[in-house]
C-alpha cells in the first residue's frame, strides 16, 4: 500500500502542496485516500461509480474543490493564453484586478499594438497599460468603485499574486474571468456554502492559509440547466463549480455540455431522486457518487442501474498509517471506519417473566390468525404490542399516575379483546387470553421495569470499572428518551441519551447502551452510524431474540459487490506490477440465532413494518405514504407533497416573536419534531384558518383557483407529455415542477400568471385561457391568506404552548386556535423505511389505534 500511497501523492501534487483545517486552529495532512476519488474523476472509466465511505462527512465537497483547483492548476497557461488573445469589445466595463475599480475598454492602441487603453468612467480621459497585463482586467456588470488615474497608478506599481496564486502556483491576479467549470455538483447549497466558508486551505510551503470561499466562488445551476455566477455582475468566465440540490437541474446541464466534459459530484446517494435522471448523466458526463453505508437502499437501486462500487475499508483509507494524522477534518471517517471494522453487538440480559408471557402469547396469536381474519384483532395485537414494548422500555417502576394511565389503556384493550375472542379459532383465541392475562399482570407487576434498570446501572458501573470513558445511552424513541433521561437523571449519571437516528456527524463513543430494542430498521441505521465498536443492548429475552434474528438477517444479506482488486489498480491508475491489496476475507460469523424454540421472526416484522393495514372504502383510491409513529397512540401516513407546519423550535422555548412556523416535506422531518395537524380532517391548519378568515368567499375562491389542477387532471396528459407541450408554447419546466403540478393537491397555484397560460395552452383549453386573469387573483388572495394565517398560528401558539409542554410528551395535545379551528400537536417518534399504498381518506391526518381503526 505504501507503493500506492506514493504514487497517488506523485500524480496528484495538490495532495503535498496544501494542508486543510475546519476552522480550527491546527492544520492537516490532505489524506492520501483523496487521490482515489482525484484518479476517478480524472479519467472516466465507467457510465457511473460510487465511493461507499463508513461516514462521508464532508469527503464529496472537499474533492470537487481539490479536484477544480487540481485541473485549474495544470490547464491555467493555456486558459491564460485565450484569455489574452481574447477580443475585448470597445467601451466595455472592466474590472482591475485585484483592486476592483470600475474603468472602461477602449481597445488596443492605434499604431502600438503592445498597449491597450483604459478609460476613466463617463470621463474624456485615458491611459495605457502594456497588453502583458491584460490578466489584470476582466469584463464587469458593475458601475462602482469608480476607478482613477492615481489607483492605475498605484495598481500599475504592484501587482500582488492572489491567495489563490500563492496556493497553487497560478498568476490570475484575482481574476475569476479566467475560470471554466469542471464539476457539477449535486447536493445542499447551504452545506456546500459553510464548507467553503468554515474550511481552510493552507500552502505547505508559504504556510499561508485561506477560506475555500475566498479561493473560488461555488455558481450555482438553473431550472434550465445554465450554469450561473455567484456574483450576478461577472460577466465572463465560468465558475469551477456549480452547485444545485435538485437532479433535474444538474441534468440539463449535462445535457448541454459536451460529452465527457464535466464531472458531476454527488453528495449522498439519496440525491438520486429520479433514476431518468440518473441515467441520463451518467450517458453524457462522468458521474461520482459519494454515499454512506447507511444509504443501503438507495445504492441497491443504483446498482441495478449498472453504478459500480468501491467501498472504502480501513486498509483502503489508512494506507500504511495515514490515518493517524490526528487531525479532525478526516479524524471521524478513519474512526467511523475502524469501528467498522470492530464491530460488535452484544446482549446484556435481564428477565421478567409477565413481559416474556406476553410476548410469547402474542407471537402465538398472530401466527396463527388465518389470512381472512378481519382488521379489529390484528389492531388489538398491535395495541397490545405498543404496551409491551412500552414496558420494556422502562427502567424503574411508573408513578402512580403513569401506572394509572396503563391501567386504564389494558383495560380497554381487554375488554375489546374479550369481545373479540368468541370469534376466532381456539389456538389464537386460547393466545390472545394469554396475552390479556400477562399484560395485565406485567402492569400490576410492582417491580416492572426494575431488571432493565439494574441490568442497565450494573453494566454502567463494569464499564466505569474498566476505564470505559466515552458512553451513550440509546433510547428507542423520543418519548422512550425522556423515561431513560429521568431514570439518569434519578440515578445521578450524566450520560447522554440518544436516539437511533443519532449520534451525529461528529459524535463517536467507546461504547454504545440500547435500553430498548428499537426496531430493525432503527437498529440497522444506528449500526451503519458507526459511532462505537461495540454495541450492547439491555434486553429481555424476546428482545434478545429479535437483536439475533437482525444478526442473521444482516449476514444473510446479498451486500453490494465492491469492485476487484484489479479494478481498483486500473483506477487509480497502478502498473499491473503493483495490484491493490484485495480486502481482508472475514471469518465466518458464529450462528447466534439460538434456537430456543420460540420463533420471532413474524412477530417484529409485522408489528413494526406494517403498522395498520391499509382499509379503503368501497371504489376508494389508494396512494403512496409513510407511516409516520407518533408519541402515544397516535400515527399518520403522510404523502412525500405534504407540508406542514413543524414547531420543534418553539416548543423548545428558544424562539421569540418574531418565529414564523415553517411547512417541511416529510424528506424533512425527523424523530423529535413536533408538527401540527388539523382537528377534524385533512384539510391543513394553515387552510382552515385562512378559509376562516376568508368566509364565505372561501369556496368560491378554492374552486376558482384550482381550475388549473382541474384542467391537468382532465387533460390525462402524463408527466413527460406534458414537459414537451410545455416546451411546445416557450415554458420549458423541470420534472419535478411538472410532477407538483400533477400530483400536489395543496398546490394552490403555479409561481406565474405565464404558467397559467402555457398550461391552458398545454391542454388545449379556451375556457381556462380567457379565465386566467380570474384564476391569477383567486390564487393571489389565497396566498396572501395562507401568509397571514400562518403568521397568525405563530402567535397562538407562541402564547399557549408554554403551558402545554408537558402534555406532548403523553401523546398528541389539542390546541384551541380560534373559534373555528382546533389542532393536533404531536411528536414524532419513528418514521418508516418506505411508502406503501394508503386509502386515501386515511392520509396526511391523525389518526389512533383505539379511535380511528377499531
Amino acid at each position: 500500500m505504501d507503493i500506492a500511497q506514493d504514487f497517488l501523492r506523485q500524480r496528484f501534487p495538490i495532495l503535498e502542496k496544501l494542508r486543510i483545517s475546519d476552522g480550527s486552529d491546527t492544520a492537516e495532512n490532505l489524506a492520501t485516500f483523496m487521490g482515489v476519488l482525484l484518479a476517478a474523476m480524472e479519467r472516466s472509466r465507467y457510465a457511473s461509480f460510487c465511493f461507499v465511505f463508513p461516514r462521508k462527512q464532508a469527503i464529496a465537497p472537499l474533492s470537487a474543490v481539490l479536484y477544480s483547483l487540481s485541473r485549474f492548476s495544470v490547464e491555467f497557461p493555456a486558459l491564460a493564453e485565450e484569455y489574452a488573445q481574447r477580443s475585448f469589445q470597445k467601451g466595455q466595463r472592466v474590472r482591475l484586478v485585484p483592486e476592483g475599480k470600475i474603468y472602461v475598454f477602449g481597445g488596443v492602441w492605434p499604431g502600438l499594438e503592445t498597449r491597450f487603453r483604459l478609460e476613466l468612467l463617463n470621463e474624456n480621459a485615458a491611459f495605457t497599460w502594456p497588453i502583458s497585463e491584460i490578466l489584470r482586467i476582466e469584463p464587469t456588470q458593475r458601475k462602482i468603485p469608480k476607478g482613477r488615474f492615481a489607483d492605475a497608478d498605484n495598481a500599475r506599481s504592484a501587482a500582488p499574486l492572489s491567495p489563490l496564486d500563492r496556493l497553487i502556483g497560478t498568476r490570475t491576479f484575482g481574476n475569476s474571468s479566467l475560470g471554466r467549470n469542471y464539476v457539477l455538483y449535486l447536493g445542499g447549497r447551504n452545506e456546500m456554502e459553510k464548507f467553503l466558508e468554515n474550511t481552510s486551505l493552507i500552502g505547505t510551503t508559504s504556510g499561508m492559509a485561506c477560506s475555500v470561499g475566498a479561493l473560488l466562488a461555488a455558481g450555482h445551476i438553473d431550472e434550465s440547466g445554465t450554469i450561473r455566477h455567484h456574483d450576478s455582475y461577472q460577466a465572463a468566465g465560468e465558475p469551477l463549480i456549480a452547485i444545485s440540490s435538485q437532479i433535474e437541474n444538474v441534468a440539463a446541464a449535462c445535457g448541454t455540455a459536451a460529452p465527457r466534459s464535466r464531472v458531476v459530484i454527488v453528495d449522498g446517494a439519496r440525491r438520486i431522486t429520479d433514476l431518468s435522471r440518473f441515467d441520463s448523466i451518467a450517458e453524457r458526463q462522468n458521474l461520482i457518487i459519494v454515499a454512506e453505508t447507511d444509504d443501503e437502499d438507495k445504492l441497491r437501486e443504483l446498482h441495478d442501474r449498472g453504478c459500480r462500487f468501491w467501498r472504502f475499508s480501513l486498509e483502503d483509507l489508512e494506507m500504511k498509517g495515514q490515518g493517524e494524522n490526528g487531525g479532525r477534518f478526516f479524524d471521524g471517517i478513519f474512526r467511523s471506519a475502524r469501528n467498522e471494522a470492530t464491530l460488535k453487538a452484544e446482549i446484556t440480559p435481564c428477565v421478567n417473566d409477565h413481559l416474556e408471557q406476553l410476548s410469547v402469547a402474542l407471537d402465538m396469536c398472530q401466527k396463527t390468525l388465518g389470512e381472512s381474519e378481519g382488521d379489529e384483532t390484528h389492531h388489538l395485537l398491535v395495541q397490545i404490542f405498543g404496551l409491551l414494548t412500552h414496558c420494556a422500555g422502562l427502567l424503574e417502576p411508573p408513578d402512580h399516575a403513569e401506572r394509572d394511565r396503563l391501567r386504564v389503556k389494558s383495560d380497554r384493550i381487554i375488554s375489546a379483546a374479550g369481545a373479540r375472542m368468541m370469534w376466532l379459532p381456539d389456538t389464537p383465541a386460547t393466545a390472545l387470553r394469554d396475552a390479556c392475562k400477562a399484560l395485565k399482570s406485567a402492569i400490576e407487576d410492582p417491580q416492572l421495569g426494575e431488571a432493565k434498570g439494574r441490568a442497565t446501572r450494573e453494566l454502567l458501573d463494569n464499564l466505569q470499572r474498566e476505564g470505559v470513558a466515552g458512553i451513550g445511552l440509546v433510547a428507542r424513541s423520543a418519548s422512550h428518551r425522556r423515561v431513560v433521561q429521568a431514570w439518569a437523571e434519578n440515578k445521578a449519571l450524566t450520560y447522554p441519551v440518544l436516539l437511533p437516528s443519532g449520534p451525529a456527524a461528529g459524535d463517536f463513543f467507546e461504547r454504545l447502551i440500547c435500553t430498548a430494542w428499537s426496531n430493525s430498521g432503527q437498529f440497522a441505521h444506528l449500526v451503519r452510524r458507526h459511532a462505537a465498536p461495540l454495541i450492547y443492548l439491555v434486553a429481555y429475552p424476546f428482545e434478545g431474540r429479535w437483536l439475533r434474528l437482525f444478526k442473521r438477517r444482516q449476514r444473510d444479506a446479498s451486500a453490494i459487490p465492491s469492485i476487484s482488486s484489479s479494478e481498483k489498480t486500473g483506477l487509480v491508475g497502478l502498473s499491473g506490477d503493483h495490484l491493490w491489496p484485495e480486502e481482508p476475507v472475514a471469518p465466518p460469523a458464529s450462528d447466534e440465532s439460538g434456537d430456543d424454540g420460540v420463533s420471532a421472526y413474524d412477530f417484529e416484522e409485522v408489528f413494526n413494518r406494517s403498522g395498520v393495514p391499509p382499509v379503503a372504502e368501497p371504489g376508494e383510491d389508494s396512494v403512496p405514504a409513510r407511516l409516520v409513529s407518533f408519541s402515544g397512540d397516535s400515527f399518520a401516513f403522510l404523502t412525500e407533497t405534504l407540508r406542514i407546519p413543524v414547531i420543534t423550535e418553539l416548543v423548545s422555548g428558544e424562539v421569540d416573536e418574531r418565529y414564523k412556523v415553517p411547512l417541511r416535506k416529510l424528506r424533512e422531518i425527523r424523530p423529535g419534531d413536533v408538527l401540527v395537524f388539523r382537528d377534524g380532517g385533512r384539510k391543513d391548519v394553515i387552510r382552515a384558518l385562512a378559509d376562516a378568515q376568508l368566509g364565505a368567499q372561501a369556496p368560491f375562491l378554492r374552486e376558482t383557483a384550482a381550475r388549473w389542477h382541474q384542467a391537468l387532471r382532465q387533460s390525462s396528459l402524463g408527466e413527460a407529455a406534458l414537459i414537451n407541450e410545455l416546451e411546445e408554447v416557450n415554458c420549458p419546466r423541470t420534472s419535478q415542477t411538472v410532477h407538483s403540478w400533477l400530483t400536489d393537491d395543496s398546490m394552490i397555484g403555479p409561481q406565474t400568471r405565464a404558467d397559467l397560460e402555457a398550461i391552458a395552452y398545454a391542454v388545449g383549453d379556451q375556457k381556462l385561457l380567457e379565465s386566467v386573469p380570474e384564476m391569477w387573483n383567486a390564487i393571489q388572495v389565497l396566498r396572501g391568506e395562507h401568509l397571514s394565517a400562518g403568521m397568525r398560528l405563530s402567535r397562538i401558539l407562541l402564547e399557549q404552548l408554554p403551558q402545554r409542554r408537558a402534555q406532548l410528551h403523553e401523546g398528541k395535545t389539542r390546541v384551541e386556535i380560534d373559534n373555528a379551528t382546533s389542532a393536533w400537536i404531536v411528536q414524532v417518534e419513528n418514521i418508516g423505511d418506505r411508502a406503501e399504498l394508503r386509502p386515501r381518506s386515511q392520509i396526511n391526518t391523525v389518526l389512533s389505534y383505539d379511535e380511528d381503526l377499531v
